[in-house]
């Protein structure tokens, strides 16, 4: 095993794209590193520069205490699964596993000891005489990864493998590659759009915008802590609600501008009152959707926009009352618990969790 380990990448393609600037980003040996943004954001071509499909224009990329910049594909010693899970249609399951180890030349009883023991590890017995046509998506995924995973490679590479998937079935596959991953202790790169793929899987996420790098760190830390306003918005299901604020002319209250909430600066908590007292001009403000309660504070009068009830939970999406022509002033996303079934048109009293307050500069990045 190994750790990854990108220097100063850079890649601009020959029309004069830059896909990536300046990637600094190591990678644990172990570790699960997830590569999340949107798309054109970068991800999947900092996984094709690691496995060494494009060549980079500039800086390193070091597989455990070696730069592979000149190494081909096959002298990295990496395994990658595609979304596209290019199976051999004409080989059986047995035949796809082999494939891969009959071309480093293994030989044929050790073949087929790692063949037997990656078919039991992937629930693969019962079918390694089919063929690809014969399989569900979800066994044809597990099969992808099983032809991956048994080479032993240094490194394992994942390009979105489960976007062709049905929800149900990419939550348990999900589940089978996190755990899968840490038994086997390979360290991986996994590549996804999906936020939720991210949070749930990594053992710390990267995210990725326009080509640069944003954040990197544990789930939940990027989640409560985002260093700026695209990773508050991007992460999270809705994403952070971003208001523009300022403070009071007498500076005791704080002002949540275009959505109706003027909060005294008494009923916050401490580090949000000396923070907000050292401000000089205009910032912004987030709060995740799970920040608003009827019960909490200082409340608003809300109109409701809309509502999305989950069963557990409600999204309720709210404006000021104030603005009663809902004329281009704030709307909020609110995840409300219970019971009570607002509909349309409603009003309704909302407070916030002054706990949750997330404090960002005009550009947009994390202060204190």
């Amino acid at each position: 095993m190994a750790g990854v380990e990108y220097r100063h990448v850079d890649k601009t393609y020959p029309d004069g794209t830059r896909a990536l600037s300046n990637l600094c980003l190591s990678v644990g040996d172990g570790e699960l590193m997830v590569l999340v943004g949107p798309s054109g954001g970068g991800k999947s071509t900092a996984l094709r520069l690691l496995a060494g499909l494009d060549p980079i224009s500039g800086g390193e990329i070091w597989i455990g205490d070696e730069c592979v910049n000149a190494l081909s594909p096959q002298r990295r010693d990496i395994a990658m699964v595609f979304q596209n899970y290019a199976l051999y249609p004409h080989m059986t399951v047995r035949r796809n596993l082999e494939f891969p180890l009959r071309m480093m030349r293994l030989g044929r009883s050790a073949t087929a000891a790692r063949v037997n023991d990656t078919a039991a590890l992937l629930g693969l017995t019962p079918l390694l005489e089919r063929r690809p046509r014969e399989l569900s998506g979800g066994q044809r995924q597990r099969v992808a990864m099983g032809r991956a995973m048994v080479r032993q490679p240094r490194v394992f590479l994942m390009d979105e493998p489960l976007s062709n998937l049905d929800a149900a079935l990419r939550t348990q596959i999900r589940a089978e590659i996190a755990g899968l991953q840490r038994r086997l202790a390979i360290t991986t790169v996994y590549v996804t759009h999906d936020q939720v793929e991210a949070m749930t899987l990594g053992d710390r996420i990267a995210v990725l915008n326009a080509g640069r790098l944003q954040q990197v760190g544990p789930p939940q830390v990027l989640y409560d802590r985002p260093a700026n306003t695209f990773v508050a918005e991007f992460l999270g299901n809705p994403g952070m609600n971003i208001l523009a604020a300022g403070l009071s002319r007498d500076r005791r209250s704080l002002q949540l501008r275009s959505s109706g909430w003027e909060i005294p600066l008494a009923e916050l908590p401490q580090r949000c009152r000396e923070l907000a007292q050292h401000l000089a001009g205009p910032f912004l403000v987030g709060l995740r959707p799970e920040a608003f309660s009827p019960r909490l504070g200082t409340t608003t009068e809300m109109i409701v926009e809309t509502v999305e009830s989950l069963g557990h939970e409600r999204l309720v999406t709210v404006r000021p009352a104030a603005d009663t022509k809902g004329g281009g002033q704030t709307s909020l996303v609110a995840r409300l618990r219970g019971g009570q079934a607002e509909g349309a048109g409603q009003k309704i009293e909302l407070g916030l969790d002054g706990e949750q307050l997330r404090f960002f500069d005009e550009q947009g990045d994390l202060m204190g």
